[in-house]
């Protein structure tokens, strides 16, 4: 990756040589992808100090497909993909010096592992980027470092979002028809024993119940919704929940229930690689389905919005716990 354009013979901007360990060659890995990725943005920007032109560089964000948008699967384990290879990668006479990485601007996440941004630039600008001796780093000024953070990169970086929240979703929620189905014959054998409350509905098209419990009766707002096929109507997955929550509660069919949020990382990195093991499964929405039935045994008008307050947090808790962990696996197709 270090000496691409120097090893690439179709790369044309660098004259070609041959690196070989132990008699066998290096072979080129080009980080953009380009045979398979999209071009987002592209700047050519001159550089003037003190009314003279310096020199220029070139920033160019290119955004990979999703893993089974790839034209196969050697493409894809080929791109090298993971959220550590996402970011910033910095040529300076063609060969790259730092990175990838994104210089303080941002952290790596999860959704932003099909952005790789290129800067590109010749040694007439090592005084303007305080290239050191070893020519290993860079330091931006700070009205490129704020025109990059705050013009540059995000438009490409939420079309990167974009495309990785989508297609996830999407390919989620497929996976997700069929997984939660031993959870709801599960629990619907042991619902009326775990019951410590009573919800009527009062306004379907407002979402509003009434909720009798041990503690009294207070109105909540619960999402009341149809299940997506016969007898889901206690573990529900759903494409998405407002504020990116992992789980809320529902009412389905006057059954108390608990929707689950495909879009949510929590679901893709460990529900997901998990979808063969019929225990792990109904052992994550048994957890879930019992914290929904233990908000409406215990809730009150007092205590209605702690149980709110802790689904935004645990949620959010969880999206940081689970970055680092892998995807699920790529699904295989044709070559």
């Amino acid at each position: 990756m270090v000496y691409q354009r120097f090893l690439d013979i179709s790369d044309d901007r660098e004259d070609n040589i041959e690196i070989t360990i132990n008699n066998e060659k290096v072979a080129p890995f080009d980080p953009f992808c380009k045979d398979e990725s999209e071009l987002a943005a592209k700047e050519t920007v001159p550089v003037e100090i003190n009314g003279v032109i310096k020199g220029e560089f070139i920033i160019r964000a290119y955004i990979l497909p999703n893993k089974w948008e790839f034209s196969s699967k050697t493409a894809y384990q080929n791109s090298r993909p993971g959220n550590e290879n996402q970011g910033i990668y910095v040529y300076r006479e063609n060969r790259l010096i730092h990175g990838p990485a994104w210089m303080r601007m941002y952290q790596k996440e999860p959704h932003l592992s099909l952005i790789r941004v290129e800067f590109s630039f010749n040694h007439n600008l090592d005084d303007v980027f305080n290239i050191d001796i070893k020519k290993s780093r860079i330091l931006l000024n700070d009205d490129l470092y704020k025109w990059m953070k705050d013009t540059f990169l995000p438009p490409p970086r939420r079309a990167a979002e974009q495309r990785s929240r989508s297609g996830k979703k999407q390919t989620d929620s497929e996976t997700a028809k069929n997984l939660h189905d031993g959870s709801n014959v599960n629990i619907s054998e042991k619902e009326e024993d775990v019951s410590g409350s009573i919800v009527k509905i009062i306004d379907s098209a407002k979402n509003e119940v009434q909720i009798t419990n041990k503690y009294g009766t207070t109105r909540s707002i619960i999402r009341i919704v149809a299940p997506n096929k016969p007898g889901e109507v206690h573990v529900q997955p759903v494409p998405t929940i407002e504020g990116n929550l992992l789980w809320a509660p529902a009412l389905i069919e006057g059954h108390k229930a608990v929707n689950i949020n495909t879009g949510h990382a929590y679901y893709s990195k460990v529900y997901l690689p998990n979808k063969n093991s019929d225990v792990t499964i109904q052992g994550l929405d048994s957890l879930l389905w019992a914290l929904c039935e233990a908000e409406y045994s215990t809730i009150n008008d007092k205590t209605k919005r702690f149980f709110e307050e802790m689904r935004i947090e645990v949620s959010r808790i969880l999206r940081t716990l689970v970055e680092d962990l892998p995807e699920s696996t790529y699904d295989d197709k044709e070559e």
